[in-house]
């Protein structure tokens, strides 16, 4: 699943893809950073509640 993630450099918003984790399917992995795509910093990602994209 898609979820919205903020960049911590340029606050530009990235879509960033999380696998599904759990037993049911109901939790997601996500990565520990991501690159931005606009101006391409290493940011970390955010505790959850995520903003699905």
């Amino acid at each position: 699943m898609n979820f919205l993630f903020v960049c911590g450099w340029c606050g530009e918003e990235n879509v960033v893809f999380c696998r599904r984790a759990g037993f049911w399917g109901t939790k997601f992995e996500d990565p520990e950073e991501f690159d931005c795509y606009a101006c391409g910093g290493t940011s970390t990602t955010p505790w959850d509640p995520w903003v699905p994209a």
